[in-house]
């Protein structure tokens, strides 16, 4: 079990963050490099490559750092018994996790 930049307890799961974020700044180093471009099929498939683990890698840091927003500003307003508040971060939530469910559909499709 590793935690993750956010601070969350992970094991990989289905998305396998870290992984990802690792073999996406692998293929972007192998990207950079001159010879690669000899081999047009080869750039081309680290290209795609790339482009599909930026979009899982950015979607997944920007659900990480909505719920951390949303966990923040619950606190705030279950202090202050802000009703309206947390409605917003119900409907919020509702928002992140069909965010995480495309990302799931999309991985046992792909």
């Amino acid at each position: 079990m590793r935690t993750s930049p956010g601070g969350w307890r992970t094991c990989g799961g289905i998305f396998d963050f870290e992984e990802k974020e690792k073999r996406l700044a692998e293929v972007s180093r192998l990207l950079e490099d001159p010879a690669v471009w000899n081999d047009t099929q080869r750039a081309q498939e680290l290209g795609r490559e790339r482009k599909s683990l930026a979009g899982v890698v950015e979607t997944l840091s920007s659900v990480d750092q909505g719920l951390r927003d949303s966990l923040e500003l619950f606190g705030m307003a279950r202090a202050d018994n802000d009703d309206a508040t947390l409605e917003g971060i119900e409907s919020d939530v509702a928002r992140l996790r069909e965010t995480v469910e495309g990302l799931e559909f999309r991985r046992m499709f792909s």
